[in-house]
């Protein structure tokens, strides 16, 4: 027979049992959903994971809390903290730097009249302001008299300011931070989410005044801008200062035996690609076992199509059916089946992507919705791969039969 006639005749056994069919094919649209869900998931997460790294400057050096280098993603907070105001200053006073960065972070409420927001409180310095690529809307950013002054002022990201003031002028205003009150000196302009943190949530105050404020003595990372050096030289000369001040001698270079971490954005970027490949190999395989799982209950279904046309098998066999017309008949239909199942299954893939995205993005902004198409043929061939692996054997049970025992089956 040709193929259009084994695929017009398979197509039509399948309308005869819908409901069937429907229930076969509902497994592999689940699995197939699945992986197209996890592989976009992973990608958007891995691209998540990259504009973030790439926030980060490339004359930048990250030192961290802990040994060894740092990976991508936010500093980890429960590191033993070893950073001091003394490593500030230090690295502060170095010829060729262009700027330092201090940070401690923590989450609190804060309060102004009777409205109360839950906000992020950055301890910080007065060179976040560039190195980060931060604006000022309004009013003015930290300065170093803040800082040796231990002044109680603070700069507010702009949804913390419309949420604790409406469209009220914040400068000058008291807020209440830890049942403390600190005055209102500038407000900075829309800067979204920047290395893992949404900048317009954040609340900036001198670091020096956190560590009052919290009875705090320890940062969770500096940020070092090299200016025309090289970052990685740059990387070595700050290990160098760090291992001074912090009076550890580590002639052989073991950066297990040191008690901070340096990290470039080329370091970040390696780190992030890696995290990123790892979570798609992670998701895609946990969903293809449900194709798997799926494939089985096709082949079942097959099974079950075969006995039941065990006599009608006999029959066409009697007159002159081939066994390959046979085999290629029940294999059609079992590839037929997937494949529809596939594309519906592609379909509902895409729009729970579309959802996934929007729920995550209710909660952290910076995701995109990206469907890969690599993703999506990876998919069809599955789908296609099922029907063929998972059809061949009751299709080659079926061309098996002999045609006088299948007549007489009841």
């Amino acid at each position: 027979m040709r193929i259009s006639d084994l695929i017009n005749l398979s197509g039509k056994e399948l309308l005869v049992h819908k409901s069937r069919s429907a229930l076969a094919m509902l497994g592999i649209v689940i699995g197939i959903a699945s992986v197209i869900l996890m592989i976009s998931i992973g990608q958007a997460a891995e691209n998540y994971l990259l504009s973030q790294v790439a926030s980060y400057g490339s004359d930048l050096v990250l030192v961290a809390n802990g040994s060894g280098e740092v990976q991508a993603g936010p500093p980890n907070i429960f590191l033993k903290q070893t950073l001091t105001n003394k490593d500030y200053k230090k690295l502060k006073n170095l010829s060729w730097t262009r700027g330092v960065s201090a940070s401690v972070i923590t989450t609190d409420l804060v309060t102004f009249g009777k409205t109360n927001v839950f906000s992020t409180i950055s301890g910080t310095s007065q060179d976040e302001l560039e190195l980060s690529n931060l604006l000022i809307a309004y009013g003015r950013y930290l300065d170093e008299t803040d800082l040796d002054s231990r002044s109680r002022v603070v700069v507010l990201g702009q949804k913390v300011a419309k949420n604790l003031f409406g469209e009220e002028d914040p400068i000058g205003k008291k807020i209440k931070i830890n049942k403390l009150q600190f005055r209102v000196i500038g407000i900075l302009q829309k800067a979204g989410t920047q290395y893992f943190t949404d900048m317009d949530q954040i609340i900036a105050m001198p670091f020096t005044t956190f560590f009052d404020v919290y009875n705090k003595n320890r940062l969770q990372f500096l940020t070092v801008k090299t200016g025309d050096i090289d970052p990685n030289e740059a990387k070595e000369l700050i290990r160098i200062t760090m291992r001074e001040s912090h009076n550890i001698s580590n002639p052989e270079n073991d950066l297990t035996k040191d008690d901070f971490s340096l990290s470039t954005r080329d370091d970040a970027v390696e780190s992030a690609n890696v995290i990123g490949l790892i979570l798609q190999i992670l998701l895609t395989s946990i969903a293809s076992v449900s194709l798997f799982v799926a494939g089985i209950g096709i082949m079942n279904i097959m099974y079950v199509n075969v006995t039941e046309r065990t006599q009608e098998i006999g029959l066409r066999k009697a007159i002159g059916a081939a066994p390959g017309d046979v085999l290629g008949q029940f294999l059609i239909e079992s590839i037929l089946l997937t494949m529809s199942a596939g594309i519906a299954g592609i379909v509902l893939g895409v729009a729970l992507t579309w959802i996934a995205i929007q729920i995550i993005l209710q909660f952290q902004t910076g995701w995109s919705f990206v469907v890969p198409l690599h993703g999506v043929i990876v998919a069809f061939v599955f789908a296609a791969t099922v029907g063929i692996v998972f059809g061949y054997f009751p299709a080659r049970r079926a061309a098996k039969l002999r045609p006088v025992e299948s007549l007489r089956y009841e």
